[in-house]
């Protein structure tokens, strides 16, 4: 058995994704439920899943969408879906000495706070929940299996995998996916910015705007950095004009050379003296 713990879409599919989908669970082959995750929310308590459940079992039916609150008695766990976790006594209705599954967000300190009191989860043997993009079981009886792919770009290769449930004894162990990842390197030359055939890797590259503005925009380029040398800070005094002030912005927060600046600002004169005869 095969079960998916939500957050499947990133928000509400488009066509291209929802192919992507029906591809996917043509292709499933073993017993799978998937139930819905907070990126499948459209408002509270409620998921645009519940509009792919029919689809879905058409297509395969051996996936099941689970989109309210499920018991499965003869292996004997429960689960808990995002639309229904923030109904009254949701938590508590389920059978405490099962298994769960739902989708949470967890703690995170200092920043990030669960949306559910934690302590509702302590009489369950164990609990596997979705949200968090990276493994971790370091929250009570809570196991975050993190993303079978990485969903954002990285400087550095990340660990994703899943974890391997033993539906008797429900003991767990994380296996880790050696899959194609998503990378964004930092160079200073646009001859840096090298594909890579097996992860995806995208670059920013650094330098000053004129060393920029000769670089042409390809897929491999992601943005550009202008990089300074210093943290100067401007300080205006009323007396100057707007030529002055952005003669101060080239030189002191831009670094252009000023020969450089020079000729940007007898391009901006002309521009000045245009706009005021027009």
């Amino acid at each position: 058995m095969h079960i998916i713990g939500g957050d499947l879409f990133d928000r509400l599919p488009n066509m291209e994704e929802l192919e992507l989908y029906f591809s996917f669970i043509s292709k499933v082959q073993r017993p799978t439920f998937i139930f819905d995750g907070n990126h499948e929310a459209t408002r509270k308590n409620k998921t645009f899943f519940t509009q792919l459940k029919g689809v879905t079992k058409d297509i395969n039916p051996k996936v099941s969408i689970i989109d309210t609150s499920y018991e499965h008695y003869s292996l004997g766990f429960s689960i808990l879906p995002y639309a229904d976790l923030h109904k009254d006594n949701s938590i508590e209705k389920l059978n405490p000495d099962w298994p769960l599954f739902t989708h949470v967000r967890g703690e995170i300190p200092p920043h990030v706070k669960p949306e559910v009191d934690l302590n509702r989860f302590d009489k369950f043997p164990v609990v596997f929940a979705g949200d968090l993009h990276a493994h971790s079981n370091t929250q009570r009886n809570i196991v975050y299996p993190g993303s079978p792919l990485t969903t954002s770009f990285h400087r550095t290769e990340v660990s994703t995998g899943f974890l391997l449930i033993d539906e008797n004894t429900w003991d767990w162990t994380w296996e880790e996916f050696h899959l194609p990842q998503l990378i964004r390197k930092t160079v200073k030359s646009a001859e840096e910015m090298i594909p890579t055939e097996y992860n995806h890797t995208i670059y920013e590259i650094e330098g000053d705007i004129q060393q920029l503005a000769s670089i042409k925009n390809t897929e491999l380029l992601d943005k550009k950095v202008v990089k300074r040398n210093s943290e100067a800070a401007l300080l205006m005094s009323k007396e100057m004009t707007l030529e002055d002030e952005l003669i101060e912005y080239l030189k002191y927060i831009l670094e252009i050379d000023p020969n450089n600046v020079t000729e940007i600002i007898g391009t901006f004169n002309d521009y000045s003296q245009k706009a005021q005869m027009e």
